[in-house]
């Protein structure tokens, strides 16, 4: 069965595909006894709102919220927006590779991304920081999630390969800077740059749904990346530990500020500079989509700039 997205949903016409359940509620009807299903279903282009009349409450059953649903049914129009009218609503089982459907994806291609990733690193001359890196690179799961794990939830690069995307973005942006003032360190930069969200491996799950996980909750990614950068470190013999306070200062100051959730405002130019290249992506990131997402709108508001924001 070829996936339809909801982007190519028609109205009137018949649909029989998997979408993921976004929400799922269970509503009275006002005028006679009985409920029907009220769902929010999507995949990496949107969301629709559905809903179940008949036999809801046997069918509600069967599934869970982030299930994967198999529905059969037609597309209608409702106060001019489509949405679904379901005869049923069937858990499905899919592949891991077909979760590129439902979550949403970096535009850049992964393998091109991690081969950029590995010529910015060759750059790293530092004996103790490239040996560092090595070490980071040689586990397997942490490649693995770097790879694959969103920079956000929602405020920016919130999809998979977003780590990645972004960590690049940063890396580079470091690598201009340094080249403009004299006497910054651009290995220790270049290094920090790679470390400094590497805690999002583990503060997101990316599984069937991007959010947060236990960890991410309790600790952050500061605290769970100061925590990887510094066991990898043990694992380097001879690591000067001046060297590590400042890669460590670095992850722990990156965001600038304790209102934005800092422990340390930056101490030194290569921490200042980090933390002005991270702000900087993730800036740009939010306004470059605001131009890909808002249609024709000269000047929607948008919450999490906090701001009108001018498209046209």
């Amino acid at each position: 069965m070829a996936k339809v997205f909801i982007s190519e949903l028609v109205a009137n016409e018949p649909v029989y595909n998997v979408f993921q359940v976004k929400r799922k509620e269970l509503v009275p009807f006002k005028e006679k006894p009985g409920k029907f299903l009220s769902l929010l279903l999507g995949d990496k282009t949107g969301e629709i709102e559905a809903k179940v009349w008949d036999k809801a409450e046997e069918q509600a059953s069967g599934f869970q919220l982030h299930d994967f649903v198999l529905v059969k049914g037609t597309v209608t129009t409702y106060n001019q927006k489509l949405q679904l009218t379901l005869e049923t609503v069937k858990k499905i089982n899919i592949k891991e590779k077909d979760l590129v459907h439902f979550l949403p994806t970096s535009p850049r291609e992964e393998g091109e991304m991690w081969e950029e990733l590995q010529g910015k690193i060759r750059r790293v001359q530092n004996p103790h920081l490239q040996a560092l890196i090595q070490a980071l690179l040689a586990d397997g799961e942490l490649v693995k999630g770097l790879r694959r794990a969103p920079a956000a939830k929602a405020h920016h690069q919130a999809y998979l390969g977003g780590l990645l995307e972004h960590t690049l973005n940063v890396m580079e942006l470091a690598q201009r800077i340094a080249a403009t003032y004299p006497g910054v360190d651009s290995d220790l930069l270049l290094t920090g740059a790679l470390c400094h969200d590497i805690g999002k491996i583990y503060e997101f799950r990316y599984d069937y749904v991007i959010d947060y996980t236990d960890a991410g909750r309790l600790l952050g990614h500061i605290v769970i990346g100061t925590g990887i950068v510094r066991d990898k470190i043990k694992t380097v013999p001879d690591f000067p530990e001046g060297l590590q306070l400042k890669l460590l200062h670095m992850i722990v100051s990156h965001h600038g500020k304790y209102e934005w959730q800092s422990p340390k405002r930056p101490k030194f130019v290569e921490a200042a500079i980090l933390h002005q290249a991270d702000y900087l992506d993730a800036e740009v990131d939010k306004f470059l989509r605001v131009k890909a997402e808002q249609g024709t709108e000269d000047w929607p508001y948008i919450r999490q700039l906090e701001r009108y924001v001018f498209t046209g």
